[in-house]
């Protein structure tokens, strides 16, 4: 006979209360008026992929003190910024916002996956975390311009880009050129 493991307690009075308080600094001020009634969860994209915190976990997780756990998985970074939880939130809570509220602690935390920083460096370069220069052929063979209405396109808006990206803690961490681009 084995003995099914026992799952992790969570003491909520030895919980890091501040991680509520640094989320809502950095973006995700509407927190605490999360109901967790699943709407977002039921409108997310990561839900499908089966990632383990999609937008409803990530509020859980937060509000229960587990911030090391959310730095430890890559869920946050795979959010597609589809606002499709915004949408659907019934208390006007913004989970996408509070989403990237923990990146930027992943951020100050220096937990960033790979793939992450891969991304990051494409977006400073492209200003498309994942671009691919021969698409140009497939969007012209469906009536598109060969360039896309992006920074591809408009090579000042990467310029700006570029400098918006400098004055962030991405440019702290090396992950892009603190000077100018070359």
């Amino acid at each position: 006979m084995t003995t099914a493991a026992i799952p992790e307690v969570v003491n909520l009075s030895e919980t890091e209360l501040g991680l509520v308080d640094e989320i809502k600094e950095l973006g995700g001020e509407e927190l605490l008026e999360c109901i967790q009634c699943g709407k977002c969860a039921a409108a997310c994209p990561l839900v499908l992929a089966g990632f383990s915190f999609f937008n409803k976990r990530v509020v859980q997780a937060i509000l229960l003190g587990l911030k090391e756990p959310l730095l430890d998985d890559s869920s946050i970074w795979a959010c597609q910024s589809c606002n499709r939880c915004v949408e659907v939130c019934p208390r006007r809570v913004n989970p996408f916002e509070i989403v990237q509220a923990m990146r930027r602690v992943a951020v100050r935390e220096f937990a960033l996956p790979t793939l992450s920083i891969e991304g990051l460096k494409s977006l400073y370069d492209t200003g498309h975390a994942v671009y691919l220069a021969e698409a140009g052929n497939t969007r012209a063979k469906v009536g598109l311009p060969e360039k896309p209405p992006s920074t591809v396109a408009y090579p000042e808006a990467l310029k700006e880009l570029q400098a918006v990206m400098r004055k962030t803690a991405l440019a702290d961490l090396g992950i892009i050129p603190m000077g100018e681009p070359m």
